[in-house]
């Protein structure tokens, strides 16, 4: 038996009344915080430029461009919205399978949602993601440990899961449902190499994943047939990604006692999550110092898990996208937090990274080095060395915004709001705030298209802002 057709059949079978109300509130609160991501990823460079791209090809008026307020076939609205949730790098992480999750879930499920042309309901929309993000979590715990780190986790399982929440709201069977999953385990892509260079193909790789999980959950819907052997087939997840290995009993194990949408952290700050703990470590070495010059610093060292060193431990340097470069910077977020403070969307504009000389000069003595024990309990841990002998060493256990040190909800609102200022068809705060309160109120919702067409309403005369070319 394919070990993943329990699980499959658990997506299948989900209620709302299953769900306990943790799990809920962990729903709405990563579905507030993709919205507001994507509502900052409008702005992001060459983004009006890809949504007027597929604008011109047009198609069916099925559902909603997100800020820009155009209507487009199911697929298209999904890949664009999900490449604006990601554009910045703010969105959600699941530490633990290394995935941004919500990026390819929500606007898959938004997108099918609409082609109904009926009213969803916010319970149906929680229960969708709730199930979905379990399928693709659980396939990337199997996974993860045995994976090329040239694979992208996110865009290899997100397509999968959004080929399942699309398939749940379409109300397909578990049989139907698990030719949806098999279709989009057809398209299944994801590669590093866009990271490693830099380029904008960097934050549009999840966008494959959801618009493959809308248009596989179509298929499946009239009876297109999808591989069935997703984990132990010759060339399923296992042979193919996992080097042969899986954890076949971590996709059942426990099942609907615990939700995974609970594991999941929000950000505080806009890049890469394994920069976010050493952000936090010298935000805390500043405080323990006391004020200093920039020309006062004399040494900074960084000591970095493998897997974090493997994405920001390399040397900064400007390449063809200062955004992404630091944003993927041990470097330049630590040396920008120890002379500003935490940096924000603005901060990682290309034009300001450029403009940012003095981070620039620190991140060139910045040292960062790799824990040679992988074993997770090991800490990471920051130094810094003032020329007066003035000296700090920080470590943390924990990362703001994980399950364990969550966003307070003014956090949470803060990042909306500024998310929605920075929308390249700005949101006026108290809009901004009335939709933020009615997603806590997600499952009281009788249809959700009223409450997203509020973050596509384009007006007629409206200014926009840009941030920086690419």
């Amino acid at each position: 038996m394919e070990p993943l057709d329990a699980l499959v059949a658990f997506v299948a079978g989900l209620r709302h009344e299953d769900l306990p109300p943790t799990t809920v509130a962990a729903v709405k609160a990563g579905v507030a915080d993709a919205l507001a991501c994507a509502l900052a990823g409008s702005a992001a460079p060459l983004n009006r430029e890809i949504v007027e791209r597929h604008v011109r090809w047009g198609g069916a008026p099925e559902a909603t461009v997100l800020v820009y307020g155009h209507r487009l076939p199911a697929p298209t609205a999904a890949w664009l919205n999900a490449a604006m949730i990601h554009a910045h790098d703010f969105d959600d992480s699941h530490r633990a399978s290394n995935q941004h999750v919500y990026v390819s879930l929500l606007p898959a499920a938004l997108a099918t949602a609409e082609s109904l042309g009926e009213p969803i309901s916010g319970r149906d929309l929680i229960t969708a993601l709730a199930g979905a993000a379990e399928l693709q979590i659980r396939l990337g715990l199997a996974v993860l440990p045995y994976m090329h780190v040239g694979w992208l986790p996110t865009a290899v399982f997100g397509g999968l899961g959004a080929a399942a929440a699309s398939g749940k709201l379409l109300g397909l069977t578990a049989a139907g449902l698990a030719n949806a999953i098999g279709l989009a385990y057809a398209q299944t892509q994801g590669n590093r190499q866009g990271l490693l260079e830099g380029n904008i193909a960097k934050r549009l790789t999840p966008a494959f994943g959801a618009r493959a999980g809308v248009h596989a959950a179509a298929l499946a819907e009239i009876d297109v047939t999808g591989p069935h052997e997703l984990t132990t087939g010759t060339y399923g997840l296992f042979a193919l990604f996992g080097n042969g290995s899986g954890g076949e009993l971590i996709l059942t194990s426990g099942l609907g006692k615990q939700f995974a949408v609970e594991e999941i952290a929000l950000k505080p700050y806009p890049c890469c999550r394994a920069a976010h703990r050493p952000i936090g470590m010298a935000l805390a070495a500043k405080a323990q110092l006391g004020p200093f010059a920039a020309d006062a610093i004399a040494a900074v060292d960084v000591w970095l898990q493998p897997r974090g060193y493997a994405l920001i431990g390399h040397p900064f340097a400007i390449r063809q996208n200062p955004q992404v470069d630091a944003q993927f910077s041990a470097q330049w977020t630590v040396a920008f937090a120890l002379l500003h403070d935490a940096p924000a969307l603005a901060d990682f504009a290309p034009a300001a990274v450029r403009a940012a000389t003095d981070v620039q000069k620190l991140a060139e003595i910045i040292q960062v080095h790799r824990l040679p024990n992988a074993e997770p309990t090991t800490l990471e841990r920051l130094s810094v060395r003032l020329q007066d002998g003035r000296q700090a060493t920080i470590s943390h256990a924990d990362i703001k915004g994980e399950p364990s040190m969550p966003l307070a909800r003014s956090e949470r609102l803060a990042k909306f709001l500024a998310c929605a200022d920075y929308a390249h068809y700005p949101l006026d705060a108290a809009t901004a705030e009335t939709v933020f309160a009615e997603l806590e109120h997600l499952e009281d919702i009788g249809d959700v298209a009223p409450l997203i067409a509020r973050l596509a309403s384009r007006p007629s005369h409206a200014s926009s802002h840009h941030h920086g070319a690419g």
